[in-house]
């Protein structure tokens, strides 16, 4: 099945390499493997987000996404983009990085640790008590899951797309198979909210830091115990730059969710969430583009004469890429009502919010520009990009949600994300 798949991939290649001019070859092998595992991913998403429409209220659906997103908000309090550091010098040859990064992020997390059960103090002193037994069921697990990522960096720096989608399809049929047996509980023994809270975010974290753990350690292995001063320097301060500059983007991503449960409750960010579900789906499947390119980028961008060329001749192709995305979402926005109604028929209130979310991947290919920054290693343009498209939308969002709800949020959403798009294409074709 995996060679059809594989040969189909080579027969769509030759005409997209046309059209696109750009080595397809390069990136249909890297995004193949990569395609495979974020379908089982989506397949995994699919199957658990059917089973909470149909098994799990909108009150607890709603609660539950509060806490992930909360959760979410506070890896502000952690280095998260070490792991982009990482890569970039796993790609150069600077593989020494990799423990030390390792180390810095996985103690950097407990950060979020102390938030989270902080959370769970300030929800249990209002008499909230489903969300404080669900924030404090994830406290610990914590920084094994958002500190022990590192071995993807590693592995998508050495370009083993293949042995990483391996790991991936592991991992996600472990975490569905736990998350499926939870909810079936939740269903079948009718538990309390506070005990249903407690083990979706609790199992939802330990089902992610099992892998993690086991993963982490074995890719270690692998690594040479060689000791590289000023290589690891480097990188870590790289990545603690992407991390402080990723700040304003990580509440942006999750605001929206934080400020739909305070003003509407549990039942509205359900809705909301549904009608994310999709489309975020699809931007993953397409980000696997960025994730394959961005390490032959940073080969690219190790000489003046490369970087030079590359501006030349990368936006043309991301205009083109554009055009395929863009008739993805016309299919999408086709589709989505049946698809609603047949998978999710408690959520077909969630179509038309979905529809207009799917027009902010039209553009999505120039993503690509913020991955070839971050490849060069121009912190000022970094810094730019990644601060002030997520400011337009936090501020979109405190506007909008307010006074329009959950079409507020839709807005937001939509127009932060061109808004980042437009600044990433201006500030790669600037000189």
């Amino acid at each position: 099945m995996i060679q059809k798949l594989h040969r189909l991939s080579e027969g769509i290649s030759k005409p997209a390499q046309q059209f696109l001019k750009t080595d397809i070859r390069y990136l249909a092998s890297g995004s193949f493997w990569l395609t495979v595992g974020k379908v089982a991913s989506m397949g995994v998403a699919f199957v658990l987000s059917v089973l909470y429409a149909r098994y799990l209220s909108k009150e607890l659906y709603g609660d539950y996404r509060y806490i992930l997103s909360v959760i979410g908000m506070f890896t502000v309090f952690s280095l998260s983009d070490i792991g982009v550091a990482i890569t970039r010098a796993v790609a150069r040859g600077k593989t020494q990085a990799f423990r030390r990064g390792t180390a810095v992020m996985f103690f950097s997390s407990f950060g979020m640790t102390i938030a989270t059960l902080g959370a769970a103090v300030f929800f249990g002193y209002r008499g909230t008590a489903p969300l404080a037994w669900g924030f404090a069921a994830t406290a610990l697990l914590i920084p094994f899951v958002e500190g022990l990522g590192t071995w993807h960096a590693y592995l998508d720096g050495k370009k083993q797309f293949r042995q990483k989608t391996i790991y991936n399809i592991a991992s996600q049929i472990f975490y569905g198979t736990c998350m499926t047996l939870t909810v079936v509980y939740i269903y079948m023994a009718h538990t309390p909210p506070w005990i249903s809270l407690a083990l979706l975010a609790g199992i939802y974290y330990l089902a992610h830091a099992l892998p993690n753990i086991f993963l982490s350690l074995y890719v270690m292995r692998s690594v040479p115990a060689s000791y590289a001063p000023q290589e690891e320097q480097d990188a870590i301060r790289y990545g603690v730059h992407l991390s402080l500059i990723k700040i304003p983007t990580t509440i942006a991503n999750y605001i929206d969710s934080v400020l739909l449960y305070t003003y509407l409750g549990g039942a509205q960010l359900a809705l909301y969430s549904f009608a994310l579900a999709p489309t975020e789906q699809i931007k993953a499947l397409l980000g696997n583009a960025a994730s394959v390119g961005f390490p032959k980028l940073s080969e690219k961008t190790s000489t003046p004469e490369h970087m030079a060329n590359l501006k030349k001749t990368l936006p043309v192709k991301m205009l083109k890429a554009s055009l395929l995305t863009s008739l993805i979402v016309i299919l999408y926005i086709l589709a989505a009502p049946l698809f609603f109604q047949i998978f999710f028929p408690r959520y077909t209130a969630s179509v038309a919010y979905s529809q207009i979310i799917a027009l902010s991947l039209a553009f999505f290919p120039l993503n690509i520009f913020g991955t070839a920054l971050k490849a060069e290693g121009d912190l000022k343009k970094i810094y730019i990009f990644q601060v002030a498209p997520p400011i337009v939308q936090i501020l979109l969002f405190l506007l909008l949600i307010p006074s329009f709800h959950l079409w507020g949020a839709v807005i937001g959403k939509v127009a932060g994300r061109l808004t980042n798009h437009l600044i990433q294409a201006f500030l790669y074709m600037r000189t």
